[in-house]
C-alpha cells in the first residue's frame, strides 16, 4: 500500500511538472499497473490511475490514452463503482484510433469485453451481446486468438438470458471446436458444460448426456469422487434436471439434495428447493410438496429478481444518458474546432485572393504600360524625336496620341486636366508623352524647346495636379500611376 501511495505521488509530481522528459517513467508506471491487472490482482489506487490518465491526455498517443483509461476503468470496477467504470471504458474506447496501423486492438478488445461483464451484471443481454461481438472483432484484428474465441463463447450467455436456446448450443459447439483447434481441451469441455441447460430446454437429452460426460471427464473441474469445485455447485441441479427429464427420479433427488447441502448461496437454495418440489410432485408426495413449495414461496425469487432487474435498468438508463451527454459535449467542442478551422481556411483563401489580386493588378499595370509604350503612335513619335533634325508631329499625330491614352485610360483627362484648372496644350501634351514613356529629352525635341523648359513644366504640373513639391522625375512617377 505504501508503495502504491509513493507511485501515485511520483505520478502527480510528474503531471504538475508537465514536462515530456518524464514520459519514460510514466510509461513504466502504466506498464506496472497493467502487469498487476494481468496477474489478476485488484486495482484499488485510483489516484495513480487518474494521474496517468491526466498525464497521457497531455503527452500521450491515442494508444497510451486508451491504455491509461482502461486501467482507470478497471480500478473503478474493483472499487465497486460500476457506473464510473462503464463511463471510463466508454472514454477509453473513444480514444482508439482504428484508422491507424498501430492501433492496439488487443486493449480495445478487452475494453469491450469488460463493458460486456458489467452489462451481464446489470442483466442487459443485448448490450452485453453487442459489446462481446465488438470484443471478438477487435481481438481477431489484434491477432489475439484465445481472446477472440473467449468473446465468441461468452455470447452464448446473452442468448441464454434471452431464451434463444438453439443459438446458445450453436455458439457453444462452435466455441468447443475453436478451443480444440488451439489445444485448449479443458476450456473446450467447460464450454460444452454451459450448453447443457439449453439442451434440456430443447429436449435434446442425447446430446445433453454426451455433453455431461465430456464436461465431467475433460473439464478438470471435478475431483476423483465426482464433486465439482467449490462455487460451481449449481451444476448438481443441472445434472439433476437431466435425470428428472428422463424420469430417473432417484438420481435427480440425490443431486438436488447435494445441491442444497453443498451450495451455500441464495441461487443454490432457490434452484434446489424448486427442483425437489418438482420431484415430489412427480411422486405425488403431498407433504414434501407442501414443504418445498412453502420454502420456495418464502424465497420469493421472482419478485427479488424482477426488483433487482428494474433497479439496474433504471440505473443503466442513467449511465447511458451521462455518456450520451458527454458525447454531445465532445461533439460541441469538435464543432467549435471545425468552425475555427473553417475560419482559418477562409482567412487563408482571402489572403491568397488578395495576393492574387495584387499580382493581377501588377500584371494589368505591366500590360497597360506595354501597350502605351509600344503603340504605333508612340514608336512614330520616338522616331521623329530621334531624327536629325527632329521631325515635328502634325495635328493628326497629336490626335492619335490623345486617342491612345484616353482610350486606354478613360479618366486620364479628368485627372490631369480638370475643368476648374485647365492645362495649356503643351502642358497636356507633356502629360500624354510622359504617360507613354517618352523621355524628357525626346519631348523637348518634339516641342522644339529647351530640356529645362520641359523640366520646369513637369515640376509645375506636379504641384498643380498632385499638390506635391518635387522634381520632374517625381512628376513622371505620379503620371505613371494613372490607370490602375
Amino acid at each position: 500500500m505504501q508503495k502504491s501511495i509513493v507511485i501515485a505521488i511520483i505520478a502527480a509530481v510528474c503531471l504538475m511538472v508537465g514536462c515530456t522528459g518524464n514520459k519514460a517513467q510514466m510509461l513504466q508506471l502504466l506498464e506496472e499497473l497493467e502487469a498487476t491487472n494481468r496477474a489478476g490482482k485488484e486495482l484499488l489506487n485510483d489516484s495513480l490511475a487518474e494521474a496517468l490518465v491526466a498525464y497521457f491526455d497531455r503527452h500521450g498517443s491515442s494508444n497510451e490514452r486508451m491504455r491509461s483509461r482502461y486501467m482507470l476503468g478497471r480500478t473503478y470496477y474493483f472499487m465497486g463503482e460500476l457506473p464510473r467504470a462503464l463511463e471510463i471504458y466508454n472514454e477509453a474506447a473513444d480514444c482508439a484510433d482504428t484508422t491507424s496501423t498501430d492501433c492496439d486492438y488487443k486493449v480495445l478488445s478487452r475494453i469491450h469485453a469488460q463493458k460486456a461483464v458489467i452489462f451481464n451484471m446489470q442483466i442487459q443481454p443485448r448490450s452485453q451481446l453487442s459489446e462481446l461481438r465488438l470484443a471478438e472483432y477487435y481481438a481477431w484484428r489484434g491477432k489475439d486468438t484465445l481472446q477472440a474465441i473467449e468473446c465468441f463463447a461468452q455470447q452464448a450467455e446473452a442468448y441464454d438470458f434471452l431464451h434463444i436456446y438453439d443459438s446458445v448450443v450453436i455458439i457453444r459447439e462452435r466455441a468447443y471446436d475453436k478451443f480444440m483447434e488451439v489445444n485448449r481441451i479443458e476450456r473446450a469441455a467447460q464450454t460444452l458444460g454451459s450448453a447443457i441447460p439449453s439442451l434440456l430446454e430443447m429436449h435434446d437429452f442425447a446430446r445433453a448426456k454426451r455433453f455431461i460426460d465430456l464436461y465431467e471427464t475433460k473439464s478438470n473441474l471435478f475431483d476423483e469422487f465426482g464433486n465439482i469445485e467449490k462455487g460451481r455447485e449449481i451444476y448438481y441441479s443441472i445434472k439433476g434436471r437431466y435425470y428428472l427429464a428422463i424420469n430417473n427420479l432417484d438420481s435427480a433427488e440425490f443431486l438436488f439434495m447435494k445441491e442444497l447441502a453443498s451450495g451455500k448461496d441464495l441461487n443454490n437454495k432457490i434452484v434446489g428447493n424448486k427442483c425437489l418440489q418438482e420431484v415430489y410432485e412427480r411422486r405425488k408426495n403431498v407433504d414434501s410438496i407442501a414443504k418445498y413449495a412453502s420454502i420456495s414461496y418464502k424465497l420469493n425469487d421472482s419478485a427479488y429478481t424482477l426488483s433487482e432487474m428494474q433497479n439496474i435498468q433504471k440505473l443503466q438508463a442513467s449511465y447511458n444518458y451521462n455518456h450520451k451527454k458527454q458525447l454531445a459535449e465532445q461533439k460541441a467542442r469538435e464543432a467549435e474546432r471545425a468552425w475555427l478551422i473553417l475560419a482559418l481556411v477562409v482567412s487563408c483563401v482571402i489572403i491568397i485572393l488578395l495576393q492574387f489580386s495584387k499580382k493581377y493588378n501588377l500584371f494589368k499595370k505591366a500590360a497597360l504600360d506595354y501597350r502605351l509604350k509600344n503603340a504605333e503612335i508612340t514608336h512614330r513619335l520616338r522616331k521623329m524625336a530621334k531624327s536629325n533634325p527632329p521631325v515635328q508631329p502634325g495635328l493628326e499625330d497629336w490626335k492619335q496620341l490623345r486617342a491612345l491614352v484616353e482610350r486606354e485610360i478613360p479618366d486620364f483627362p479628368k485627372i490631369v486636366n480638370p475643368d476648374d484648372r485647365p492645362l495649356t496644350d503643351i502642358e497636356y501634351d507633356v502629360c500624354l508623352m510622359i504617360r507613354v514613356h517618352l523621355m524628357p529629352i525626346e519631348i523637348a525635341r518634339l516641342k522644339k524647346c529647351a530640356p529645362s523648359y520641359v523640366s520646369n513644366i513637369r515640376k509645375s504640373l506636379l504641384k498643380r495636379i498632385f499638390g506635391k513639391e518635387g522634381s520632374g522625375d517625381d512628376f513622371d512617377d505620379e503620371i505613371a500611376k494613372i490607370g490602375y
